[in-house]
């Protein structure tokens, strides 16, 4: 069992290439909507906890409590924060905080690897935008995923 134990693995942490191992054929199957309601509201939380730290409105800075921890910041201030995050972290290592919580990634069409940032910058504006990702095709695929050549799939083995 030792021998199978590198670093960062018996320490809990996933490196990139240990969570590309995790994402096997039968794993390819869609991901559940529920599992991405989840990973979606993660990170949306996250976004608004550091949009009201950073971009606080005016009529909240008073407040106290989970209403100034969570709905202080300005709104595009927090789409913003969101997107960027996103971006970045689909792009760069196919997850968000949100989707490694609950076991998900964003692979490109053809599968395996990362998506890229052309990909990931489609696929984060149309998400943005809710309409496309409300609107599934057949397998399951919101319309951000076939427009950015994505899917999200389970990333548990």
């Amino acid at each position: 069992m030792l021998r199978d134990c590198n670093a960062t693995r018996c320490l809990g942490e996933f490196t990139k290439a240990s969570y590309d191992d995790a994402v096997t054929q039968e794993s390819l199957a869609r991901a559940g909507v529920g599992r991405r309601l989840v990973a979606i509201g993660t990170d949306w939380l996250l976004a608004m906890i550091v949009s009201s730290a950073l971009f606080t409105e005016a009529a909240y800075q008073q407040s106290e409590g989970l209403e100034r921890i969570l709905l202080a910041g300005q709104p595009f201030a927090t789409l913003g924060i969101w997107a960027v995050q996103h971006l970045i972290l689909v792009a760069t290592i196919g997850t968000t905080i949100g989707h490694r919580l609950v076991g998900l990634r964003v692979v490109p069409e053809a599968g395996g690897g990362t998506v890229g940032f052309v990909s990931a910058a489609i696929r984060t504006v149309l998400l943005a935008l809710v309409i496309p990702a409300v609107v599934w095709d057949s397998e399951g695929r919101g319309l951000h995923d076939r427009a950015a050549h994505t899917r999200i799939v389970s990333a548990r083995a």
